[in-house]
């Protein structure tokens, strides 16, 4: 059985409620709970989590419901409105599944039109993922094959199947630059992020950047890098929104060399359509234009060549294994035909609301769930997960997720406990945010969806909820 720690003397929160009581008061803080809350909130097992030291300024929402049934056997501010961070990808990945479904592919298609070759974005996030020109290597042969021996005008990348802002508002400063803060384009390429790589040899002085991989076009660097102690890791971040010309780079690497940070495109299309007209003057395709970006009108053209994505169940995965950002947001966008944040929004609305969830309170700013801005309850997250899982997509969607103590994001979570190879779940982390949904199946074989979601702990509570959730499993 999960062992925990006494209570006695720590102090605890009701999330949302600024009841702040000793241990030793926690029943008189109990009875002066209002008489709506339901029974399951003061549970031996959330009161141990809530009594946590991690958890002394936080907030808390939690939600446990049974695949088979309709009433939460345990639940704790289920209504209170939380950042869910990156669980908000389960939301987007059912809804791409069930929307798009697992067998929709994202398709590049390469057209000539007049003197120019058309790069026709279709918001594949894979594409170049792997190789900067692996995926050109088809496309050439393509070309030689239909004639193609030279290239009169320019390389031109369409990114249009996509709105043109790829970040949104309401995401913070401190990300837009960096390899997570990459948004999604019509036009995605080489994961829309390019490398860094610095040296540094005084700690406390300046680290020189010795390489840039892939250069972006027409980009400037201001170098504030400094150079910091041994083993400190990777403090450093790359300040420069969509489109810019000037990229600064601030924090620290450790000392030493070699140390590479990664940052994001500000064009990636630019870059695709760069690294194009290189790879063809490479490989003896004379272009005489420029490499560009635009809106090219290809009605009633036939596509040279059509580069397929990884079909989406496989993206999907990727996607909730790893918690690719951009994956997510592409997937998002693709949701719609005008592929905009506020079309793709309403979508997910209308879709889970017409499946019976109620949405009071729900607030999406983006589909990798970056934005701090982003709000939910647990009871939200779990009735989606619940009703994802009951769809013909649900065992894509459940394999999708990693699993606790084995895989992806969670292979650290729970490890050596009892939630090692039972529960699967999509983690959740941004600053002083950490949330975990998903499922798993009690000691008694009966299955559940759940959702538990803590915003402004004083430090990680990610013990405590292995605790929490491992009692759980053992509970029921």
């Amino acid at each position: 059985m999960t062992r925990w720690r006494s209570i006695g003397g720590e102090k605890s929160r009701q999330a949302g409620g600024g009841l702040q009581t000793g241990g030793m008061h926690f029943a008189i803080a109990l009875m002066l709970m209002p008489l709506h809350l339901p029974a399951q909130e003061i549970d031996p097992t959330l009161r141990e989590l809530l009594a946590d030291p991690s958890m002394k300024t936080a907030s808390a929402g939690v939600c446990v419901i049974p695949m088979e049934g309709e009433i939460p056997v345990m639940e704790w501010q289920a209504d209170t409105g939380l950042i869910p961070a990156s669980t908000m990808k389960a939301i987007t990945t059912a809804t791409a599944l069930q929307v798009l479904g697992p067998e929709y592919v994202f398709e590049t298609k390469v057209f000539l039109k007049g003197d120019d070759l058309v790069v026709k974005g279709g918001g594949d996030p894979t594409l170049g993922a792997t190789s900067l020109t692996g995926d050109f290597e088809k496309w050439v042969v393509a070309l030689k094959a239909a004639g193609l021996r030279e290239i009169l005008g320019d390389v031109v990348a369409d990114p249009s199947r996509f709105e043109s802002r790829t970040t949104p508002n309401d995401w913070a400063w401190g990300d837009v630059g960096n390899y997570y803060g990459a948004g999604p384009s019509g036009v995605n390429f080489h994961k829309n992020s390019f490398a860094l790589t610095f040296r540094g040899e005084v700690i406390g002085e300046s680290a020189t950047l010795t390489k840039v991989w892939p250069k972006p076009p027409g980009v400037e660097f201001e170098n504030h890098m400094k150079t910091g102690s041994f083993g400190s890791g990777d403090q450093g971040y790359v300040y420069g929104g969509p489109g810019a010309l000037v990229l600064s780079m601030r924090g620290t690497i450790p000392k030493g060399g070699g140390f590479t940070i990664n940052g994001a495109l500000p064009n990636p299309p630019l870059m695709c359509a760069t690294a194009l007209k290189a790879f063809l003057e490479e490989k003896g395709v004379l272009v005489k234009g420029r490499a560009r970006v635009g809106e090219v009108q290809v009605d009633g053209l036939k596509p040279v060549y059509v580069q397929q994505s990884p079909p989406l169940a496989k993206i999907v995965t990727a996607t909730n294994h790893r918690s690719v950002n951009l994956y997510a947001d592409s997937m998002f966008k693709a949701l719609t035909p005008g592929g905009s944040t506020a079309g793709s929004v309403a979508k997910i609305r209308r879709h889970w609301k017409g499946q019976g969830v109620d949405l009071t309170g729900f607030v999406m700013h983006d589909g990798s769930g970056l934005s701090p801005r982003n709000t939910m309850t647990a009871r939200q997250l779990a009735m989606i997960l619940k009703k994802a899982r009951k769809h013909k997509t649900g065992r894509f969607f459940e394999e999708s997720l990693p699993v606790a103590g084995r895989s992806g994001t969670m292979a650290g979570f729970g490890k050596g406990t009892v939630l090692e190879g039972r529960l699967r779940a999509k983690s959740g982390s941004i600053t002083r945010v950490k949330a975990y949904v998903g499922f798993f199946p009690g000691l008694s074989g009966r299955k559940y969806a759940f959702a538990v979601l803590t915003n402004n702990s004083v430090s990680s509570p990610k013990l405590a909820l292995v605790h929490a959730l491992a009692e759980l499993v053992e509970k029921y």
